[in-house]
């Protein structure tokens, strides 16, 4: 297909060579030659041996258009050339192709200028009246700007991500979907809630509204977490997204709460053990040691039952297990002898520990 351009590439090519008593006819013969190069397009792409090349034909051919119409656009502006007549027609091939091979058509291609100006008008004549009644929903204004703020970049020269053919699509039936959240007159809704599932399910993965989304987060976090408790009951919409490059919005937000409820249980867990002294005796041992710090006089009260429940508060095992009152006063000798030569060996290091300290202690 490509090959039927080479006419049209070679006069568009040159039009920079051409005197300029000679552009007007030259501008014709374009025109001309885009209007005869429809029918040659179609028998070059029958005679395709089979759908895969043939699909990679149609896009060679497309993006072999689109360049021709940036040359040619760009030379009309350089020199002031008012009349779109050549413009035009090769914009109605580039439509008719589009139209008529649009399954082959790669969607994250740039979109031509022409387009650009075409869905820009569209989407700006419905965006202040969409947004009015959103707001009057109590819609949170934050996200109306940065939604409008996300457009504007699409429509900026430069911007990533950059406007793709798969825009147009998505931009109309964003607003669509807006639109019709905005003029559903039921009462009692959680309009917040629903806005929020739209705008998942249409991939709204634009680094603001989430930055936003984010912020409402932690003023309000059950509402965020009852909200992507079931992330398979949202019901995205395939290949659509704001950014084709970016991960989804709604993998963004489930992230983030992953991570937020990680760290609050990580803070939870470090303030709780703050809040314990951790021993190294397993649960024979911590008893025997409780009985014979009662017995030795160590702790304030000499009732077993009432130190149990102070240690049962703040001493763990070395499994970090808080054992019970019951459990710590319950002795049984004939199965803790092991725990009873941990406690001596303990003992006698603690007694070495002082002698070394102390030389002159007596025995």
């Amino acid at each position: 297909m490509i090959v039927s351009l080479y006419q049209l590439t070679l006069m568009i090519e040159t039009l920079h060579r051409v005197d300029q008593t000679e552009i007007p006819s030259r501008l014709y013969s374009i025109s001309v030659a885009c209007s005869d190069n429809f029918p040659l397009a179609l028998h070059a792409h029958r005679e395709a041996g089979n759908v895969d090349r043939a699909s990679n034909a149609v896009r060679l051919y497309h993006i072999q258009l689109l360049w021709l119409h940036q040359k040619l656009t760009a030379f009309c502006t350089e020199k002031g050339i008012e009349d779109r007549s050549t413009l035009t027609a090769l914009e109605e091939l580039l439509e008719r192709i589009e139209f008529l091979f649009k399954n082959d058509i790669d969607p994250t291609t740039n979109l031509p200028s022409h387009y650009r100006d075409k869905i820009s008008t569209y989407v700006y004549n419905r965006i202040p009246a969409i947004f009015d009644r959103l707001a009057k929903k109590n819609i949170p204004l934050v996200y109306l700007h940065e939604i409008q703020s996300a457009i504007d970049s699409l429509f900026e020269e430069g911007k990533i991500p950059y406007i793709q053919y798969r825009h147009q699509e998505y931009l109309i039936q964003l607003l669509d979907a807006l639109a019709q959240l905005a003029e559903d007159n039921r009462q009692r809704k959680n309009w917040h809630c629903r806005f929020l599932i739209l705008m998942i399910n249409f991939n709204f993965n634009h680094m603001g509204f989430f930055n936003r989304w984010k912020e409402f987060y932690q003023t309000d976090p059950i509402f965020m977490e009852n909200l992507l408790r079931f992330p398979k009951h949202f019901s995205c919409i395939r290949d659509f997204a704001y950014d084709s490059n970016r991960s989804s919005l709604l993998k963004l937000m489930c992230e983030y709460v992953q991570t937020e409820l990680s760290q609050s249980q990580q803070t939870s867990s470090e303030k709780d053990d703050e809040q314990f002294i951790h021993s190294n005796f397993n649960g024979k041992e911590l008893k025997l040691w409780l009985h014979l710090c009662v017995k030795a006089n160590i702790t304030r009260s000499s009732e077993k039952k009432e130190v149990a429940a102070e240690f049962s508060k703040l001493i763990k095992t070395k499994e970090g297990i808080l054992l019970t009152p019951h459990t710590l006063t319950k002795m049984d000798k004939s199965v803790e002898y092991a725990a009873a030569v941990r406690i001596l060996r303990t003992l006698n290091n603690m007694q070495a520990e002082l002698r070394e300290l102390f030389p002159d202690l007596k025995s």
